[in-house]
């Protein structure tokens, strides 16, 4: 992205429009082709959206979107930020629950809305609900007297987390979209493959196959989500926290 684009992502997102105080209501908004554009992305996925599918749902020119959103970048940029502001900030508590509930609220949103897994997190612009729902998860750590950077640190390893189990699950939607089949049903239907997993070849995933350990699969998300935050307090509590930096790329 140029920088004249980032900085009208920057303006899109941070600054307030002025109203007019004369003459009619305006018929469409930065709002309502946002709004628009999600349920577009909702329904068909992000590889379907354009100005111009996103124009054809609100019934207006193409033309007419460019007035308040000058092309996709903005409007994906605006979008991210928008679901955002759909989850809540993490409230003051203790830091475990606070960091629990803040994944809870990034979960719901990446079930709610698939396609944001499906974009390059990379230098997306960021907006002001991502932001504040970000700075309040920092404020729940920040209360155990960490490093600056251990904060960072600590709450970027649960982002991520969700993030992975969420692209997983977003996969999962994109490939039901695009065959028709659930996922349940794909696999199952692959006996020319399931024969060719024996104790001889591949004895723990057979033994684990026929013991029914993949029939009752843990929620991945319940299983993970715990299982770092006990890393995370290993971390947190321990007397000696060595700090382990980037490497600076030459």
């Amino acid at each position: 992205m140029k920088r004249d684009d980032r900085n009208r992502s920057v303006r899109l997102l941070w600054e307030t429009p002025a109203e007019p105080t004369r003459g009619p209501k305006a018929a469409l908004s930065k709002a309502r082709v946002v709004e628009a554009a999600i349920k577009v992305a909702d329904g068909e996925g992000v590889e379907a959206l354009t100005m111009r599918r996103v124009a054809d749902t609100l019934g207006f020119t193409t033309m007419s979107l460019y007035r308040h959103v000058p092309g996709k970048s903005e409007l994906l940029d605006l979008m991210v930020d928008a679901v955002w502001g759909e989850t809540e900030r993490t409230p003051a508590g203790p830091w475990r629950e606070g960091l629990e509930f803040y994944a809870r609220q990034m979960w719901s949103m990446f079930r709610a809305h698939p396609w944001l897994l499906q974009l390059t997190n990379a230098r997306r612009m960021p907006g002001p609900n991502a932001t504040t729902r970000l700075d309040a998860a920092f404020a729940v750590v920040a209360e155990l007297g960490l490093e600056p950077e251990e904060i960072v640190a600590v709450v970027t390893t649960v982002s991520q987390f969700v993030a992975g189990v969420g692209r997983t699950m977003a996969d999962r939607v994109l490939a039901e979209r695009e065959t028709g089949v659930s996922e349940e049903d794909w696999w199952s239907d692959l006996d020319g493959l399931w024969e060719h997993f024996t104790p001889e070849r591949v004895p723990m995933m057979a033994r684990i196959w026929n013991t029914g350990g993949y029939e009752r699969p843990l929620d991945e998300f319940e299983f993970g989500l715990a299982r770092v935050l006990d890393g995370l307090a290993v971390f947190i509590e321990a007397e000696d926290r060595p700090l382990v930096r980037r490497e600076t790329c030459l």
